[in-house]
């Protein structure tokens, strides 16, 4: 299955300010857009917005994802930080055509407050950027 999944979990016991700049720290230390490698060599990209309060909202696109037959996908929703990680709940989308894939995904994050990266559940590390 494609890493689409891997949108779960993203890590919190963070540490707020952690030389972010002013508005980024508004919106909690996982605010930002996040890139990484899928396990099946496809390219995705994390888009994570908050208000600051451990409650974000998300988005990821994966350029060729598993779970769509290799077509692209679009997984939206919301996440929570609890304790040291982020668990998110998205929709996935393929596209193009919008085909919706039945029930919601859960996909959780941990932080590296050290390396600035997030590891979903499936071991895809995430770099900003």
């Amino acid at each position: 299955m494609k890493r689409i999944t891997s949108l779960g979990a993203l890590v919190a016991g963070l540490v707020v300010g952690l030389a972010a700049p002013p508005a980024l720290a508004a919106q909690g230390t996982l605010a930002g857009t996040w890139s990484s490698i899928d396990t099946d060599g496809s390219s995705q990209t994390l888009t994570v917005t908050g208000s600051g309060n451990g409650a974000y909202a998300m988005s990821l696109f994966d350029d060729a994802a598993t779970l769509c037959g290799g077509a692209p996908a679009r997984a939206t929703g919301s996440g929570r930080v609890e304790e040291d990680r982020l668990l998110s709940r998205v929709s996935v989308v393929c596209l193009p055509g919008g085909n919706l894939l039945r029930g919601v995904i859960g996909i959780g994050y941990t932080y590296d407050a050290g390396a600035d990266t997030l590891t979903d559940d499936f071991g895809v590390v995430w770099s900003r950027g």
